[in-house]
């Protein structure tokens, strides 16, 4: 590292840097850092200040004007992407930039109202958990927020209607898989009745009430236990949406502290890692609904 006038820290241990250190600068803003302590927090130690007037300068340079602020890089709030702030967009994602209209318009809060180092757990910020969550951030960040201080998880209607896939849409494979498993089990307890009720001509019945009469009228002819395993069915499939609905947001937070926690340690791009292994999946989550619906009609067309 060359000499300065002026004797430079690190922006992370706020240690001074020497000649025979191992120096790195931010790309955006240019501020030094350790390699080591760079490589630990996976991105600049002032990169929520970038783009902004308070981004960092070297101490005892010259305060750009705004014409010069303009010429320099932003950091895409969606995905992170660094692009030329005269651009419209994120090259990338293709979310506006908001300082090329002159900052007409207020940036949106894609944090929920929680303040970016809010710790969510296990060193984990609000604003490293936006970056891998991705999608719907303004719900699940205030979500992860209130888990760790002990408030209760709430309730995830995606969850609740499509458990496996969403599970899988988060990429969440082992639980998606687990419940995948559980809910086409469940519903496989109802096959007897399905294959019972196969056998009514549907189109001698005016509606549900006239259908449901005979099968009453029938239950010694279907089996008690055929009517139990269709109970057993339905009450089984439900408690596992119930459980997933109340459950989702804790295991997903859990998900993510993990993961993120793990790619802080051991990822040298920590922004590729967090795009492969955050984010949503809406294919995998039609994939895993398709699936659980049509799994145990297969199987009991095969068997009338």
């Amino acid at each position: 590292m060359k000499k300065e006038e002026v004797q430079l820290s690190c922006g992370v241990c706020h240690a001074y840097l020497f000649d025979d250190d191992d120096v790195v600068y931010c790309p955006v803003c240019g501020a030094p850092h350790h390699r080591d302590c760079y490589k630990s927090l996976g991105h600049c130690a002032y990169e929520e200040a970038h783009g902004t007037e308070n981004e960092y300068k070297k101490p005892g340079e010259k305060k750009e004007t705004p014409q010069d602020d303009i010429k320099r890089n932003v950091t895409c709030e969606i995905c992170g992407a660094v692009y030329d702030a005269e651009s419209g967009s994120c090259p990338e994602c293709s979310a506006p930039n908001y300082r090329s209209i002159g900052g007409a318009f207020a940036q949106m809060d894609f944090l929920g109202g929680v303040p970016a180092g809010t710790d969510l757990g296990e060193g984990v910020k609000a604003e490293e958990a936006r970056r891998f969550v991705f999608s719907n951030t303004r719900r699940y960040i205030p979500r992860f927020a209130e888990i760790n201080v002990g408030k209760k998880a709430g309730w995830n209607w995606f969850a609740f209607l499509f458990p496996c896939g969403w599970f899988l849409s988060r990429k969440m494979y082992k639980a998606g898989i687990i419940t995948g498993i559980l809910s086409v089990c469940f519903s496989m307890l109802s096959i007897p009745f399905r294959i019972a009720l196969s056998h009514y001509d549907m189109s001698s019945f005016s509606g549900y009430p006239e259908l449901f009469s005979a099968i009453l009228a029938d239950a010694s002819k279907i089996g008690l236990s055929v009517l139990a395993l269709f109970a057993a069915s339905a009450v089984l499939q439900l408690a596992l949406r119930l459980v997933c609905a109340i459950s989702g947001d804790k295991i997903y937070r859990d998900y993510v502290i993990e993961t993120v926690s793990e790619i802080k340690k051991e990822s040298d791009d920590v922004d590729y890692d967090y795009r492969k292994k955050g984010g949503a999946n809406f294919l995998l989550l039609l994939l895993g609904f398709f699936a659980v619906q049509y799994i145990p009609s297969i199987i009991a067309s095969l068997l009338i």
